[in-house]
Parts: C-alpha cells; structure tokens; sequence
C-alpha cells in the first residue's frame, strides 16, 4: 500500500460505480440492514478500486489537523491508528453470494499523539485481531462532521501488538503487513498468484535485513526447529513461522524482478530461487491425485522437494553466478536454514509429469540466514583435491539418489509398509 503524501485532498467518488457523495454519506449510522446493505456495497465497490489511484487521491494522513480540517464526504484519506474496539455486523443475506462477503467489521481507532478517535469500516481482518493492535488504510470519507470521524476501507493494513508467533512479531517489527500472511494461508497448495505478491515481497525484503535482536533481553531469539514433513502436514500451524531446517541444494536460479516497485521495495533487480531436498526420515508421503485425476496415490519416500527463496546467497552457494550472465547452477551442498514458512506451493516438474500427477505441492520457505553443513576441508592441497572428488561424487549421489527414489518410490513404499509411517497429503 501507499502512503505518500499529496498536495491536496480529491474526492474518490468516482471510482466507487454507483455511488455518489449522498449515497456514501447514507451508509452510516449501521442501524438497520438496509444501511447494512449499503455499507456492504461500498466495501465491495472500494475492494474493487485501484489502490495506488487512491492513494494518489490523498493529500496526507488523517492526524494532519490542516488534512481533517479540509475532509468532506467522498475524500480520499490515510488513517492509522491503534484499535480500542471492534464492532462486527452481518452482510443482508441476499447479498453475501454477490459481494462474496458475509460480514464487515467497524474499527474504533486511537489516532497516534492524540486524545482523539475514528471509526473504520472494512471487510473483517484476516487474523487474531485485538485491542492495542495497529492497523493503516486507505480509506474514504463517510462522516466528516461528527465528533467521530467516520471512514471505510476496501482493506486493512495490520500489526498486531502481540503477535502468535517469533516470526509473526519478528515480520511485524520490519514492518511486514500480517493481514496479507493470513490471507496466503487460504492459498495453499495453489500455484503463486498475483495476489500473492504483497505478502511474498515483504516477507522476502523483511528476511533480506531481519533484526533478529530480542524483544526481551532475558529471553534470546531462536527459530523454530522443524522436519519438511511436519509443513506438509499440518502447514496451518507453519504461516509465518521463523524456522530452522536441513535441506540439501540441488539447483540455484537466479529470477529477474521486472517491476519497478517490487525493485525498489526488494533494494535490488532479481533474487533466488533455491531447489533442494529435505529428508523425510521413515515417513512416506502418500499424495492423493487431484480432482478429475485417475490412478493410484504418489508415494514418495526418504527425501522430499523443499522449495527456498532469498534475496542474497552465502558465499559457498554464490560461486557459480560468479558470471553476471549465469541463470542457472546446479549446487549440492548441505544446508541449516533459518527462514519464514510462507505457505505450500504448487508447480509443474518432471517427476509429477512422469507419473501423470498434474503439480508437485511442496514447502516455500523465504530464508533469512544460511549455514554450510559440509564437513571442513584441510588447507593441505593434495587433500583439498580429494574433498573436492568428494564433493563432485556427494553431489553426484544427491542427485542419484533423488532420482532413483523417486523412480522406485511406489515399489519401496510396499515393501517397507510395515516400517514406515505412511501420511495422507491432498493434492489439488
């Protein structure tokens, strides 16, 4: 979202079809559900709006005195706040299909510095909202002229003053909106979308310079440590979680960031994206084919496609992109990661295309730090030769053993059936 300031206030009536500065003005006091109803078209019609024209309709925030002084109904507005209550109100039956909404909320905000309060109205926030929580939007004007200034919001930035989670507080602290985390839980197992893309490039620039300092100076920060099996299982668990996990690289790609916005938020014109392995242990994954899908389930078993992303790489992943013009590198190598559980992902690879199985679903991880599991070398060069012979046939092995695993992993799941935990993942 943008909060830049303007010159002068403008009126965003006109991009809100159908409605007028009467109109608008009639969607508050929420008295009945035929006020209720009209509420409720507003929010859809601001939900459909274009964010950035909005913004650019607004002359500053709303604890500007000479900004409030100057509001009339249908103004375009930055509020911000600390919520002190909230106000849930039902969407009319008739139109909750139409509007794909079923309720909104009413935030009663603290504005910063000041003894004074406002009322938001905006579709529900996604998230364990409470008193004391931050929010920020762009809103429009409802009532200007009460004591309680009156806005709505087709959205709802949000930084929860006691967040669930080390990483949930962690993101809050960088700034990172959590509204835009808990929606991308609801995504699961889909391939990226664009609406992926606010959450995905604040959790990226936020992982880029995480302050990992503590919020208690008694009680030292550390991630949580996890299997890739336990994100598999129960990913709801996982959404914005400070991790730490083992995984082996298997191919490094370097993406291009074309969008001059997500350049200037990211501090840079590209970033990775890392394929590796994550062991799987004595589990066997059993991936239930999607809708419309005929055949037996996937099994697979011993290693598992994890999916990582970072803006920058360690110097013992980075030597071959060396070569400004290098896209692609094919790294094994043995890796601690600490990093941000964004959601499970779905996309196209060779594996699920060989066994007619439509999209791979896996874990994609954001990482935050990096740390080489590799044995030490010795400074001696005949045996730096010898673990470089290593390293070529570790890599070699890695790659041999993902393939030849998932090759056979129907007929090895049978045999060791007995043995092994088998787990039920829907694929759709």
């Amino acid at each position: 979202m943008c909060f830049g300031g303007r010159a002068t206030a403008a009126s965003a009536v006109d991009l809100l079809s159908g409605f007028d500065a009467v109109r608008i003005g009639g969607c508050f006091p929420v008295s009945d559900s035929e006020v209720a109803g009209e509420m409720s078209r507003l929010l859809y019609r601001l939900r459909k709006a274009d964010e950035d024209v909005l913004a650019s309709r607004s002359s500053g925030p709303i604890r500007d005195e000479s900004v409030a002084a100057g509001l009339t109904t249908g103004d375009a507005v930055e509020v911000e706040g600390t919520i002190t209550a909230v106000r849930q109100y039902e969407v009319p039956e008739s139109l909750t299909e139409f509007l794909d909404l079923k309720s909104f909320q009413e935030l009663v905000l603290a504005l910063p510095g000041s003894e004074e309060s406002i009322s938001v109205f905006a579709p529900p926030l996604v998230g364990k909202i409470s008193q004391g929580d931050r929010v920020k939007a762009m809103a429009v004007v409802i009532d200007a002229s009460s004591a309680e200034q009156v806005f709505a919001a087709g959205r709802v930035a949000w930084f929860p003053s006691m967040a669930e989670s080390v990483g949930w507080k962690l993101l809050a602290r960088q700034g990172v909106d959590l509204s835009r985390i808990a929606e991308a839980a609801s995504r699961n197992r889909r391939s990226l979308e664009a609406a992926d893309g606010d959450a995905f490039y604040s959790m990226l620039a936020a992982a880029k310079d995480l302050n990992t300092e503590p919020f208690d100076p008694a009680n030292p920060l550390t991630p949580l440590a996890v299997q890739p099996v336990a994100l598999l299982q129960s990913p709801q668990d996982y959404h914005g979680q400070w991790i730490r996990m083992n995984a082996s690289t298997v191919r490094i790609t370097r993406i291009s960031v074309t969008d001059p916005a997500r350049q200037q938020q990211l501090g840079q014109d590209h970033y990775y994206q890392i394929d590796a392995s994550g062991d799987l242990g004595n589990t066997i994954i059993q991936l239930a084919r999607g809708e419309g899908e005929t055949g037996d389930p996937i099994l697979m078993s011993g290693t598992y496609p994890v999916s990582l992303v970072s803006a920058t790489l360690p110097s013992f992943l980075s030597e071959q992109f060396k070569d400004k013009d290098a896209v692609v590198a094919m790294v094994g190598h043995p890796v601690s990661i600490d990093g941000f559980f964004y959601r499970l992902w779905s996309y196209k690879n060779e594996f699920m295309t060989r066994e007619g199985g439509g999209k791979q679903v896996g874990p994609l991880v954001v990482v935050s730090a990096w740390q080489s599991m590799a044995p030490p070398t010795d400074e001696n060069d005949e045996v730096q030769v010898i673990g470089y012979a290593l390293a070529v046939a570790i890599v070699v092995a890695i790659l041999a053993t993902i393939w030849w695993t998932r090759r056979n992993a129907k007929e090895d799941a049978k045999v060791r059936e007995n043995a092994y935990e088998s787990v039920k993942i829907d694929l759709e």
